[in-house]
């Protein structure tokens, strides 16, 4: 039969091996978050990029708006010159004129400027849409493989799990009633060697009294510092 001390080591054993495939699992799962919160930024800045060609565009439209219109004016004006008798009101008119044409020299100008902005901006916003659906590919990628590996953990852990009612049926009461309420509040590391006569959990000098214990006796055997179960180490 199993001494008490080696079921409690086993029982721990498995418990930590448990500990370390959960959060296994949650860093995985972690990682699908991780990448959903960058796929949000991604969209974001695509959102932004199409913004921002929108944007150009109107201005676009504006400028092409206001050169219609000077465009128009130049004709009404012109049409006019053919019915005005005075020189002055004729000068002023021809002078108007001139004007409008240089209003819309610059105006072709800042269109052909706009219209290059236009261009880089559609091409950033092109390539934050086709970063976006690289990233949004990739996702559906790391979510199968999480979902596969976390399905995979989950069998390992439900074999461990079954294994652990073994060991836990060769305890008594009082054994399995200390070990879980240590392993609860000290972090999975309830049972613990001495060596050389220092407590494996909290690195304190046992009383030879309790050494004497545990070199004598099957019962458990705690220490005085930190409460968890001794053993002896076999080394």
């Amino acid at each position: 039969m199993i001494e008490k001390f080696e079921v409690l080591k086993r029982l721990q054993s498995l418990k930590n091996k448990i500990n370390g495939l959960e959060a296994s699992q949650e860093r995985r799962k972690q990682d699908v978050q991780k990448k959903k919160v960058q796929i949000e930024n991604e969209k974001a800045l695509a959102e932004k990029k199409h913004e921002a060609k929108i944007a150009v565009q109107k201005e676009i439209d504006r400028k092409e708006l206001n050169l219609k219109t000077n465009e128009g004016e130049i004709t009404k004006y012109n049409v006019q010159l053919n019915s005005i008798k005075s020189n002055k009101e004729y000068s002023i008119l021809v002078s108007e004129i001139g004007s409008k044409k240089a209003d819309i020299s610059v105006l072709e100008d800042e269109i052909l400027d706009t219209m290059s902005r236009l261009e880089i901006a559609n091409q950033e916003h092109v390539k934050a849409t086709e970063v976006l659906r690289n990233e949004e590919e990739s996702l559906k990628d790391l979510i199968e493989s999480v979902d596969a590996e976390v399905k995979g953990v989950d069998d390992e852990i439900e074999k461990i799990k079954n294994e652990q009612k073994k060991y836990v049926d060769l305890l008594d009461e009082y054994s399995l009633k200390h070990y879980n309420r240590l392993s609860n509040i000290k972090g999975g590391k309830a049972v613990v060697p001495v060596i050389g006569n220092v407590c494996g959990g909290c690195s304190m000098n046992i009383r030879a009294q309790t050494l004497n214990a545990l070199m004598g006796g099957k019962d458990l055997v705690f220490c005085q510092s930190c409460s968890r179960i001794l053993y002896l180490d076999d080394k």
